[in-house]
């Protein structure tokens, strides 16, 4: 009897020692432009990486961004670093300077050099905040922080800002690339992926579908005018050019598969998860993005493309399973954004009011002749509406208009263009004072007044402006842009739906949290407590 007791004693102890064991490795996973909706339509075709994920983990069915600017560089600074675009200052992927008025890139910097010949001009340098990987490294100087993506942007604002090194994938040299913020040489590794004729090897002739052909009429047409053309037209199959393979593997599975691959080189090479610290390997997959801008979230290619990517997540959870340990790791999926579907799908078979509004022939020239009628009313050469972000404030003030009023006639004149439904101002973003105004707050989280326009403007919902009859874009504040997935796993994860609100931000606080060091005080996002108990 006491050597059954003892026994028993054992298999309890040991099995709470397993269970309390810290991760050696953070898999934090993105899926650029991924929809929430994504794993309830098509849940069932996945069978990889994602199935793991949704059915074994634990999925918060109500996500959200929480801020208007639905964009990839927002996107993964929220997710890297818990706060929203308001305190991370990268509120756009681009935005105009205040002074000069020139375009700035969320992750330009002049100072970063090329590596090899390649890369070059990025870094964190617009970060404001701190990132997971930098909280782990305060905690574990000798972790490992390492990001990798299709996107600049994307690799770059997941790392944070000191991270060991970040990749991204160049379609001029078909290979990963960087910059001198993080290394001044490629690691050997590096240098052998970047020549192991990685396309002969993977790409095949044509992008062809996975599932039987009724599986992908049940969604819609392949065929369909408002897509984006791959050579002649929008079906399947869609032909590889040799001499442009690197160039054409953006916007198809492919994309995503170089960096997955990629990715295990890593973690074979750089022994992530394989040492006596907890490391952290930032993923993000951008090839839903180019898909979905392209071809709309409810096409062929869309449904393809998560087909693929479950099975190349799946071979990577089994690769991370044989070398770091089952019980090792947790995986953490999210996404920057979503996207609206295609105005014309959402017509044709959704019932839905949408519209597509051509920017050369239904804004512009309504802009222009806004402008035009501020002038003459204020007396005077200048513009009043700069850049389609400031306002002359002083040129109104000469005129007798004080800046009320100013905004009011600029508001007046952008609700006349039946694109725009309202207009916020500098005023009402810095603002922290209770509002009524619909998706105030979004629009509060998006702005970080340093580098903020003077107003912007919401567009009508279920619509895109666009410069072309084809494909779509997301960035307003509506749920088809904001709503996200949010997955957490572990080998001793309980699955579960969660259906209470969170967001994206709550992401890099849970983790840490779930592994035990600190993060900044001041950040916008919480530990979710499903995790962390």
């Amino acid at each position: 009897m006491v050597k059954k007791t003892a026994l028993f004693l054992f298999c309890c102890f040991t099995l709470l020692s397993a269970q309390n064991t810290t991760p050696k490795l953070i898999l934090f996973i993105s899926i650029d432009q991924m929809r929430a909706d994504y794993f309830e339509r098509y849940g069932k075709y996945f069978t990889g990486g994602f199935n793991r994920l949704y059915t074994r983990g634990i999925v918060y069915t109500h996500a959200d961004l929480n801020y208007a600017t639905s964009e990839t560089g927002p996107g993964h600074a929220t997710l890297s670093t818990g706060c929203f675009p308001w305190k991370s200052g990268i509120h756009g992927n681009d935005w105009i300077d205040q002074k000069s008025l020139n375009d700035e890139y969320c992750v330009s910097d002049t100072t970063a050099r090329e590596v090899e010949g390649y890369g070059g001009g990025v870094s964190p340098k617009n970060l404001q905040v701190t990132a997971i990987g930098d909280w782990l490294k305060e905690y574990s100087p000798a972790s490992k922080v390492i990001a990798v993506s299709t996107k600049d942007r994307a690799a770059i604002l997941m790392g944070g800002k000191h991270p060991d090194a970040v990749y991204w994938y160049s379609k001029k040299t078909g290979g990963m690339v960087t910059s001198s913020y993080y290394m001044t040489s490629f690691p050997q590794w590096v240098k052998d992926f970047n020549k192991s004729d990685w396309f002969a090897k993977n790409v095949p002739a044509e992008w062809t579908k996975s599932l039987p052909e009724s599986v992908y009429s049940n969604i819609g047409p392949d065929e369909f005018e408002a897509e984006a053309k791959w050579g002649s037209n929008t079906s399947f199959p869609h032909p590889f050019v040799k001499t442009k393979v690197a160039e054409q593997i953006v916007g198809s599975p492919y994309g995503d598969k170089v960096v997955v691959d990629f990715a295990k080189e890593a973690v074979k090479h750089e022994r992530l998860g394989q040492r006596n610290v907890t490391d952290l390997l930032c993923i993000s997959l951008s090839n839903c993005d180019y898909v979905g801008h392209a071809q709309g979230p409810d096409s062929h290619e869309m449904l393809d493309l998560l087909i693929k990517i479950d099975g190349y997540l799946g071979d990577l959870f089994v690769y991370l399973d044989s070398v770091v340990g089952k019980d090792k790791y947790i995986v953490a999926l999210s996404a920057d954004h979503a996207v609206c579907p295609l105005p014309e799908f959402n017509a044709q078979f959704q019932n839905i009011p949408a519209k597509r509004y051509r920017y050369a022939t239904d804004i512009k020239p309504k802009l222009d002749s806004l402008q035009q009628a501020l002038k003459a009313e204020l007396n005077t050469h200048d513009d009043i509406i700069i850049k389609s972000a400031f306002l002359n404030y002083a040129a109104a003030a000469k005129a007798g208009l004080d800046s009320l009023q100013l905004e009011q006639r600029v508001k007046n004149g952008l609700l006349s263009i039946e694109a725009f439904v309202d207009v916020y101002f500098r005023r009402e973003l810095i603002s922290r004072e209770p509002s009524n105004k619909p998706f105030i707050e979004k629009y509060r989280h998006s702005y970080y007044a340093p580098r903020g326009e003077d107003f912007q403007r919401r567009i009508r919902e279920y619509c895109i402006i666009s410069s072309q009859p084809y494909g779509t874009t997301h960035g307003s504040p509506y749920p088809y842009d904001t709503h996200i997935p949010v997955i957490f796993w572990w080998s001793g994860a309980i699955s579960k739906k969660i259906s209470h609100t969170v967001f994206s931000a709550d992401v890099a606080p849970t983790l840490a949290k779930f592994i035990g060091f600190k993060f900044p005080s001041g950040i916008d996002g919480k530990p979710l407590k499903e995790v962390v108990q």
